[in-house]
């Protein structure tokens, strides 16, 4: 389980209610338009692991569709989740943990995805300590975040910076120095077991690391 940080900012004078989520919705990204939005993405560098042009088709799909991996940490309560709502006061900052919890492939594998980062507050809207975010919600949604969140869902959409978040899953390639192949490709492990011996018998098995 490896994390990133990820820090958003509120550079107004009030308070913002943002929403930060995993793309769980697009099964593929179109590989042109991606480079046009992410230019570091048509070589491998510092930031980038790999070329997304590499296999050649048009489209990459999205990792967390297939593996369901990638997570933000709650700066509260440290769980770990796909989608988190809370409110940035004037000038501050918060710092969220992005997690990939690495999947078991049987090759290696490029991952790829996107953090929507959805601004839920309207220009008009100023909550500050006179005006606060809670009691605009208990006066329009009777308290109600869940009925609040519904009713921003398009408001996410239009407000939001996609930000991209690229791994490679290496598979180990192990071998055992010992080990011998037989005519049909099986590979076998010759031991040497003493008979008649009553305590257990320990075999030293050497492996060797070849990635």
């Amino acid at each position: 389980m490896l994390g990133s940080n990820l820090m958003i900012g509120n550079l107004t004078d009030f308070d913002q209610i943002i929403e930060l989520s995993v793309d769980s919705n697009s099964y593929k990204y179109n590989v042109s338009d991606t480079i046009s939005r992410y230019p570091e993405c048509k070589e491998v560098s510092d930031s980038m692991p790999f070329d997304i042009r590499q296999s050649g088709k048009e489209w990459i799909v999205n990792s967390e569709m297939k593996h369901e991996s990638w997570f933000i940490e709650n700066p509260v309560s440290k769980e770990l989740t796909k989608r988190i709502t809370l409110k940035l006061g004037p000038k501050s900052q918060q710092d969220f943990v992005i997690v990939v919890k690495s999947p078991t492939p049987k090759k290696t594998e490029n991952m790829l995805t996107l953090i929507n980062v959805g601004l839920l507050t309207y220009k008009g809207e100023e909550f500050s300590a006179e005006n606060t975010f809670e009691d605009f919600l208990a006066h329009k949604y009777d308290g109600g975040m869940k009925a609040f969140l519904a009713d921003r869902k398009r408001l996410a959409q239009e407000q939001r910076s996609r930000i991209l978040l690229a791994g490679r899953v290496e598979v180990p390639k192990l071998t055992c120095q010992r080990e011998m192949e037989l005519d049909n490709g099986l590979k076998v492990l010759p031991l040497a077991v003493k008979k008649g011996i009553q305590i257990p018998q320990k075999f030293r098995i050497p492996f060797k690391n070849l990635s």
